[in-house]
């Protein structure tokens, strides 16, 4: 039986061309939100989707290596984030800056060929044609334009993808006026302190002035685009730590709801709300290990202010949901961080829910036939103490959402 792929019919065209691009034989059909389901299995989160369909017939899109595929892996976060969740206006702000800098010294978005970054991101700006202007990013223009002809072009695409019409002879270089603006205004403002200091010449204050001043708002402008945060891969965001339950307890105000206390490894255990009751007995709540996103902005439910969340893995069909934990509880401690290979970095002190981080992240953490949490096509990995990498698990979901 072929697989079948569901796309809502306002949004998904990346995932469409990327199918298309695949040369995927799956059923293409209408949905509420995009979703793949093969044999049994239901496939969630158009990155996952998107990576299972060239994983089949074409997995050099993935990468040709494990720094491209690296790099390929942080492009489709920041795809995730930075345009597929995004307002407008930041949508916009990503186009015009991280994205177009990044296409100033490259010709594809990652490594010299074409890669399921360039898929994805080229087909979730299709509805954003008319903001590729020539004058705020001419190297988006160049790159749009060779996707669009080797990619859309090159497999007989026009009906859904039709072509951008761009004249690339009226898309100015943009390398040597930034870098040249750049120097001016070092330049300028030396040159402004030393006429000041040797002579005050009204005229020429004027103008040594004037001018860093319109220079300084540009320059102010520049340190605005979170191109550092873009460049992080969403998921490293996510504090996730190995939890220790001291004690657990009905909560005297829901019946649904437990009350924890959870070592997290600092100085002081932390209070964590969960609604296990139907699903665990406070007797095999407590001395248990689990796993715990950290850095959730404290929420109050019913009265007690929670301090995080314990992850769990729900079934598919709603019939049980089990908390995740270390394989080997022997070989961690309570405050080991969760990682995922080659997407690491520094988490944020506490999530921005307007920057929805975890939602971005949520749909694609699952487990798979053999219990193992991933994210994406990646194991959940703990950096123990004894440099060894420890796995998550819980004790029998299958193809479980994680949350």
């Amino acid at each position: 039986m072929a697989a079948i792929l569901r796309i809502p019919e306002k949004s998904g065209k990346d995932i469409l061309l990327v199918s298309k691009v695949a040369k995927s034989d799956v059923k293409v059909e209408s949905g509420d939100k995009i979703t793949l389901q093969a044999g049994s299995d239901i496939i969630d989160g158009p990155a996952t989707i998107a990576k299972y369909l060239v994983s089949k017939n074409k997995p050099e899109l993935l990468g040709n290596d494990k720094l491209e595929q690296a790099q390929v892996d942080e492009w489709i976060s920041f795809s995730t984030v930075s345009i597929r969740n995004a307002a407008k206006k930041e949508v916009i702000a990503n186009i015009e800056k991280k994205l177009n800098e990044h296409l100033k010294s490259t010709t594809y978005i990652v490594g010299n060929h074409l890669t399921l970054a360039d898929i994805l991101i080229f087909g979730l700006l299709q509805p954003y044609t008319k903001n590729i202007k020539a004058a705020s990013c001419p190297n988006v223009l160049r790159w749009f334009d060779l996707i669009q002809n080797t990619v859309v072009k090159a497999n007989n695409l026009l009906e859904v993808f039709p072509l951008l019409e761009i004249n690339l002879d009226d898309v100015p270089e943009p390398v040597a006026p930034v870098k040249e603006k750049a120097g001016d205004k070092k330049d300028t403002k030396k040159d402004t302190k030393k006429d000041t200091q040797a002579e005050n010449k009204k005229d020429e204050a004027k103008s040594t002035e004037n001018k860093p001043k319109k220079e300084k708002k540009k320059a102010e402008k520049k340190p605005a685009v979170a191109a550092v945060e873009s460049d992080q891969p969403v998921v490293s965001r996510l504090d996730i730590r190995v939890g220790y339950i001291k004690s657990c307890k009905k909560h005297e105000g829901a019946d649904s709801l437990y009350v924890e206390e959870i070592d997290v490894g600092e100085a002081e255990p932390r209070t964590i709300v969960s609604g296990l009751v139907r699903w665990y007995p406070v007797e095999e709540m407590e001395g248990r290990y689990v796993l715990v996103l950290a850095n959730l902005k404290p929420a109050s439910m019913r009265g007690v202010k929670s301090f995080g969340m314990v992850l769990c893995a729900s079934a598919p069909d709603g019939s049980k949901v089990e908390l995740l934990g270390p394989v080997d509880t022997s070989a961690v401690k309570p405050g080991d961080r969760v990682y995922i290979e080659g997407q690491e970095g520094e988490p944020e002190k506490t999530l921005n829910p307007k920057k929805k981080y975890w939602e971005t992240v949520q749909p694609e953490l699952k487990t798979d036939d053999n219990l193992i949490a991933h994210y994406g096509d990646k194991p959940l990995l703990i950096k123990s103490t004894s440099g060894k990498a420890i796995q998550c698990k819980v004790a029998s979901v299958k193809n479980g959402g994680i949350k």
